[in-house]
């Protein structure tokens, strides 16, 4: 059942609840969110301008893995650029456009199929000009009583 309303385990603990906008129980959450709090609080506290997930790892005791899942859900989006996140390919540092990720655009660019991330992005920002360059305008004709509806002009607006 993995429908919305229906019982569900939740990911965490196992119990059983009933599945709303979260894959875990009410309690896991708080939980959650009160480590979430516990993070942004040593981040914001710290004196270095930049700190590493192993300094939040030993001071708020959590796991590597929970920290990962916390960053992956954007629950520390506010403090992601105090935060130095390696590549898990080639270790060096990330810049913040792909901090979530956990790999450089170097290591992407390089396990992906021959320049298809660099095509998908260049479509992307070519459809993205497209549209909002064409700017379709509907006019209106009337004659005498009756409408006409259905001239299209492109304008540069």
């Amino acid at each position: 059942m993995n429908q919305q309303g229906g019982l569900i385990n939740c990911k965490k603990c196992g119990s059983l609840f009933i599945k709303g906008a979260r894959d875990i129980c009410d309690n896991c959450y708080k939980a959650e969110l009160e480590v979430v709090e516990k993070i942004k609080t040593f981040i914001n506290q710290n004196p270095n301008p930049k700190t590493t997930l192993e300094e939040i790892i030993s001071a708020v005791g959590i796991s590597k893995n929970e920290l990962e899942d916390l960053i992956e859900k954007g629950r520390l989006f506010s403090v992601m650029p105090k935060l130095i996140i390696k590549c898990r390919f080639c270790g060096i540092e990330i810049e913040d456009e792909q901090k979530s990720s956990f790999v450089c655009t170097k290591c992407l660019n390089k396990f992906s199929p021959k320049g298809d991330l660099a095509k998908i992005n260049a479509l992307k920002e070519e459809q993205q000009l497209k549209e909002s360059s064409e700017k379709k305008v509907r006019r209106t004709f009337s004659q005498g009583s009756k409408n006409r509806c259905g001239f299209i002009q492109n304008y540069d607006l």
